[in-house]
């Protein structure tokens, strides 16, 4: 048994709208995906260093250049997969070159019809005819029920097009959008990591210049230097010209030394800087 027209459209519009549904649910968890990385930086940025920066320190201008690099790209993907939910809306007066091109390559949809313009004129046509005969009283009811049939026959047909057409055009869209949102997403990876870097500097440790093994030398306590460390060795000692100390280490700091017992002094280990005193080797 032949399908009827009702049965045809109803199949062409079940299987259309699946599709563009299908579509257009991997659009809707793109958006959700890209959303997230809005949310990602919020959170990020409160548990990052940002506040303990200050302006003119490079890290927070990069963080923050960063920050609106996957900005961006998220908003270009929400932009881009956006457009898949508003495009395939189409008329049959509106139809672009490349939807004529579409549908006649698939001559099957056209059921007959030599080319789009064909069906146009012939769809045109019964409306004027089904409109002449409805409008005349004298119309015979037979010539009224063909014009019906043949009419919503077409009116059919072009539905089915159209849908074929407004398929097409999202199926473009969608694969315009899967090649930006991949470069969107690359794009956001790279400020997220940048981002996560920068506001989240390690923790500063003092370069060591020189690491050798200890050596003996002699202190030469600045009056800065006696005022700051006489709680910790005591005035008999730090009013001596001379402190025998062991140099443990020289950083970017200052140099570790560590105070020889003797009389006046007694054992005390700290950071030597310029301000509090000068270091002199032994003599042989």
């Amino acid at each position: 048994m032949a399908e009827s027209a009702e049965a045809k459209s109803d199949k062409y519009a079940t299987r259309l709208t699946l599709a563009v549904e299908h579509l257009r649910g991997n659009v809707k968890w793109t958006l959700v995906a890209f959303g997230a990385i809005g949310t990602t930086l919020l959170a990020g940025s409160q548990l990052s260093n940002l506040g303990k920066f200050n302006y003119d320190e490079p890290r927070l201008w990069l963080a923050l250049l960063c920050a609106m690099l996957a900005l961006g790209a998220a908003a270009y993907a929400v932009r881009s997969a956006s457009a898949v939910a508003y495009s395939g809306y189409t008329e049959l007066y509106s139809l672009q070159q490349s939807d004529i091109e579409y549908i006649e390559h698939n001559n099957a949809l056209l059921e007959g019809f030599a080319n789009v313009d064909a069906l146009k004129r012939e769809y045109e046509k019964a409306i004027k005819t089904r409109h002449r005969n409805l409008m005349n009283p004298n119309s015979e009811p037979g010539a009224l029920a063909d014009d019906k049939i043949w009419y919503f026959y077409l009116d059919g047909l072009v539905d089915k097009v159209l849908s074929y057409i407004r398929y097409n055009r999202i199926q473009q869209q969608v694969d315009r959008s899967r090649t930006e949102l991949a470069a969107a997403s690359i794009v956001a990876a790279i400020g997220l990591v940048g981002f996560a870097w920068a506001a989240n500097p390690s923790a500063e440790h003092a370069t060591v210049v020189l690491k050798a093994p200890p050596s003996e030398a002699r202190l030469a306590l600045t009056s800065a230097g006696k005022t700051t460390l006489a709680p910790v060795l005591g005035a008999p000692c730090v009013a001596l010209d001379r402190i025998e100390v062991i140099v443990l280490s020289v950083t970017t700091a200052g140099s570790e030394v560590i105070t020889a017992k003797t009389k006046d002094c007694p054992v005390a280990r700290f950071t030597l800087t310029d301000a509090l005193g000068k270091l002199a080797a032994t003599s042989p």
